[in-house]
């Protein structure tokens, strides 16, 4: 936001988010994104949907599928690393304010939780996906119990492109360079973007795809 190109990087953003609503929408035929809010500030991004009777299990999948594409295309078009928060609770958005507990909620997560490039689903929204009796798709093929027990956002399976894992790897290798020169603590956080993308590498290393695992920062 401060340097030369500021405008240039808001207009990324907006293609971004666009772009992202347009992919997901086609993953899956109860995909029930519809209409929702969308808000950005600085280098956040606030998506909000109202929550629909009967419809609830599919909205949520429809959320990961937007927020697992934004988290894609966001590294693959232009090299951002990206994480995040996903609640469920009261919030009033309108053109002027955004306000509420599922704001809160989704903010704490991101900030204190996520740490690593991920987008964390709070237990709320958990514990709601699993109280729907009504359920067109699983969520958990969307989404990954982590080391630490969160729930996170799998961009690969969500969005899903595990036909892009060459041109993830060819960005992933250009990001992880300068973070040789970096804290401990920030190569913790790349280190974990690896190894996450390293183990659809060998998965699916029938297709060849084991060549594109890329090594540790140390």
């Amino acid at each position: 936001m401060k340097g030369e190109c500021s405008n240039k990087y808001l207009q990324y953003l907006k293609f971004l988010v666009k772009g992202s609503e347009r992919l997901a929408s086609n993953i899956s035929n109860v995909n029930s994104l519809g209409t929702y809010d969308i808000k950005i500030f600085s280098d956040n991004i606030l998506i909000a949907q109202k929550v629909a009777d009967g419809k609830l299990s599919n909205q949520i999948i429809s959320m990961v599928n937007l927020a697992g594409s934004i988290q894609l295309n966001a590294l693959v078009q232009f090299g951002f690393l990206s994480r995040g928060g996903m609640s469920i609770g009261e919030l009033s958005i309108d053109s002027t304010v955004v306000w509420g507990k599922g704001l809160i909620d989704a903010y704490k997560i991101e900030n204190s939780l996520a740490n690593y490039p991920r987008i964390i689903l709070s237990n709320q929204l958990i514990n709601a996906y699993d109280s729907c009796t009504q359920k067109e798709l699983n969520l958990y093929a969307f989404i990954k119990e982590d080391f630490d027990c969160l729930w996170f956002v799998d961009f690969l399976m969500a969005a899903p492109n595990i036909t892009l894992i060459p041109q993830i790897s060819e960005r992933l290798r250009a990001i992880v360079d300068p973070y040789h020169k970096e804290s401990d603590k920030l190569k913790q956080k790349i280190n974990w973007l690896i190894a996450h993308f390293n183990v659809y590498c060998r998965k699916y290393k029938d297709r060849g795809y084991e060549e594109y695992a890329i090594p540790y920062v140390k």
